[in-house]
C-alpha cells in the first residue's frame, strides 16, 4: 500500500484492519514501518495540503479531508502553515479555469459561490474571488 502513495498512519491502520483484521501485530508493523520512515504522517500531511492546492482546493477542504483520514489537528494546522498559499489568489484562479464570465445576476452570484465553497474556500475568499473577477471584466 505504502509502494502506492503515502499514507497516514490512521488511514493506513484502518485500510490494513480492513484487509488483515485487527491484531496486535498489526500495530507492530506499523511500528516498523514508522521506524523505517515508511510512514510519516508530517510528510504525508505535506505532500497532501500540495496535491490539492495544485487541483484548486481550499483550505477548510484540505483540512477536513486530513482530519477524515485521522491526523492530528496540530498537524494539519502546521501542514497548511507551510504550504504558504495564497488562499485569495488560489480561489480567483479556481474560479477562473470554471466560469469564463463574472456572475450576471444574484442567482448566478449564488451558484458560483457554492462553487467556490463546496471546494473549501472560506466566505471572505470565495467574495474576494468574485469581485475581482467582476472587476476584471469591467477594464
Amino acid at each position: 500500500m505504502l509502494a502506492r502513495r503515502d499514507h497516514g498512519r490512521a488511514e493506513l491502520r484502518v485500510k490494513m484492519a480492513r484487509k488483515f483484521g485487527d491484531s496486535e501485530a498489526l500495530d507492530a508493523a506499523l511500528d516498523w514501518c514508522q521506524e523505517h520512515d515508511f510512514l510519516n504522517d508530517r510528510r504525508f500531511a505535506g505532500f497532501f495540503v500540495r496535491s490539492r492546492i495544485e487541483r484548486g482546493q481550499g483550505p477548510l477542504r484540505i483540512r477536513s479531508e486530513l482530519q477524515q483520514r485521522g491526523l492530528p489537528e496540530a498537524l494539519v494546522k502546521e501542514a497548511l502553515e507551510q504550504a504558504e498559499c495564497d488562499w485569495f489568489a488560489l480561489a480567483r484562479e479556481t474560479h477562473a479555469r470554471r466560469f469564463r464570465r463574472p456572475p450576471a445576476d444574484r442567482k448566478e452570484k449564488a451558484r458560483q459561490l457554492r462553487f467556490l465553497q463546496s471546494r473549501g474556500f472560506d466566505a471572505e475568499q470565495s467574495f474576494n474571488a468574485l469581485d475581482l473577477a467582476g472587476e476584471e471584466d469591467l477594464d
